[in-house]
This record gives C-alpha cells, structure tokens and sequence, in this order.
C-alpha cells in the first residue's frame, strides 16, 4: 500500500469526513487486503459511505433500498479460477460506474438485501481504503488475459 503525498499527485493517504483512508495502488494490494478478512466489497461513489442508506431509492420503481450497492471482492466457494481472476472480474465489470466520476472504494458492511441487479445492498458501511483508478486498468487487463486463456483451453 503507497500512502500517497497529496502535493505530489503521486498515490497516498485521503482525507475523507475526518479520516485518512489509505490507497491501494496495485491489484496486488487489493488481493491482499481482501485475503484478511471475508467480507470486503467495492463501492463506487464519491465517499464510501456516501448517502444515507434508509434514503436511497431504486430509480425505475422508486422503491425505498435498505442499503447501498456493493460487489463482493471474496470469490464464492464454486469458483475454480483463483482469486486475482475473481477480484479482477469484480473490478473490471463495475469500471464503467468510475467514468461518472465515482471512485472505487473497499468497504465492508452489513448485508440489508438485493438491488435489483441481485447486487449485495449494504448498511453501516465502513471504508477500508480507496482503490487507485489504475488498478481498474490493471483489472481490466488481467481479466482479459484469463478469458484469452480459458477461450484457448476450450478451443483447443
């Protein structure tokens, strides 16, 4: 984990509300951070506990969400490919919610229910770090080269 000298634009620690919340910079990092512990996520948002978890509606129904959305980080039990394949996955299949401007973070929280995309909905969100919009790229780029893999292996 770099902790990052804000004068320098080069990686480090954020301020958020009062805290400083390091900031993971390599996918490494983050396989690491979630191999201490089971119930690691990644929101997007501009803080990661953003909103107020009793307000927040579902937009097409306008239904009141008990919690926020987040992705686990954890690989389920059935998953065969590693955990940098699953972690990777996570994080390159959500990059699209970075480009509007929300930043990825690694929260844990308790588990309220399912969004409408069967997305885990967490309350009592607590950050554990920010993940660099590098390490996305990095994702993205790790992902595919298991699909090339794994599309090898089953084509021969």
């Amino acid at each position: 984990m770099t902790l990052i000298d804000p004068s320098s634009g080069l990686g480090a620690e954020v301020l958020r509300e009062g805290r400083d919340h390091p900031v993971l910079d390599g996918l490494t990092q983050v396989i690491e951070m979630c191999g201490t512990r089971s119930d690691v996520y990644v929101r997007f948002g501009h803080a990661p506990d953003e909103g107020d978890a009793t307000a927040r509606r579902e937009r097409e129904s306008g239904y009141l969400l008990p919690g926020v959305p987040a992705w686990p980080l954890c690989p389920e039990s059935w998953w065969g490919a590693g955990t940098r394949v699953w972690i990777s996955r996570q994080l390159s299949r959500r990059a699209h919610l970075s480009r509007a401007g929300a930043e990825p973070w690694l929260v844990t929280g308790e588990v309220r229910g399912r969004g409408p995309d069967c997305e885990p909905l967490l309350a009592h969100v607590a950050p554990i770090a920010l993940i660099h919009r590098k390490v996305l790229a990095e994702a993205e780029e790790s992902y595919a080269e298991w699909q090339t893999r794994a599309f090898r292996a089953i084509t021969g």
